[in-house]
């Protein structure tokens, strides 16, 4: 394959993996139908196998009102003073009946088996 035809055939891939990527637009910002103690606690246990942690502290926000879901850091250790550590910060989707966390910096999604979302007007 010369230079001008691998050119063209990696621009031809790229074009189809732009479009393919805009036609899955199927998932809609949604917030939590309820936010009872059982409904909260199947969303913990998502979010904290999602950062692969046993325990995990959420942050600030009526889940029934936003549409982000925030995980704070582990709290510091004993011997320690400072941390890098970030929050992670997940948006809640709807995809069908379905209800979604996605990894706001990686993308990756996460089911939320047996709770009810609702989308986001707007």
């Amino acid at each position: 394959m010369t230079g001008k035809t691998l050119s063209l055939a990696l621009a031809c891939c790229a074009s189809l993996l732009t479009g393919a990527c805009q036609t899955s637009g199927a998932t809609r910002p949604a917030t939590l139908e309820t936010a009872d103690e059982a409904t909260l606690a199947r969303v913990k246990a998502v979010a904290a196998e999602a950062v692969g942690r046993a325990q995990i502290r959420l942050g600030e926000g009526d889940l029934t009102e936003t549409s982000t879901l925030t995980v704070l850091p582990p709290p510091l250790g004993p011997n320690e003073t400072a941390s890098p550590a970030m929050p992670t910060v997940f948006d809640i989707v709807t995809h069908g009946s379905d209800c979604l966390l996605v990894n706001r910096s990686t993308g990756e999604q996460f089911m939320i088996e047996g709770v009810s979302c609702v989308a986001v007007e707007g």
